[in-house]
């Protein structure tokens, strides 16, 4: 038994179909084109993740290895040094250390810790 419509809803069912029609052709649209502002972007964050390599702060790398500490540091200018056991020699070393880098120096349960930012 087929379904007649009267032409009121024939033609709400056209608009609606037209509507649905033109929002997926508008998002079917909108993901498969990318602006050309969006490609340079990508493009530069790609080519400057590459040129960016951090320097190493060697001397500072070098004394908290010499004296069996662990260093960490960042190319924002924080260094640290922290050193498990704080002995009477220790205090002196990191003290130190401290003093050459301009760091400041703090102990406790952690141990001798030296650190700042340069």
């Amino acid at each position: 038994m087929a379904k007649t419509y009267s032409e009121l809803e024939a033609w709400a069912i056209f608009i609606g179909a037209l509507i649905i029609g033109i929002v997926l052709t508008s998002l079917f649209w909108a993901f498969i084109t990318v602006p050309e502002d969006v490609k340079k972007i990508e493009q530069e964050i790609e080519n400057a993740t590459g040129l960016i390599e951090p320097d190493e702060p060697n001397d500072f790398i070098t004394f908290c290895d010499k004296v069996d500490g662990i260093s960490s540091w960042d190319n924002n200018g924080f260094r640290q040094c922290i050193l498990e056991d704080y002995s009477d020699k220790n205090l002196v070393v990191m003290n130190l250390l401290c003093k050459k880098f301009n760091l400041s120096l703090s102990y406790g349960s952690f141990g001798v810790k030296c650190e700042g930012k340069i």
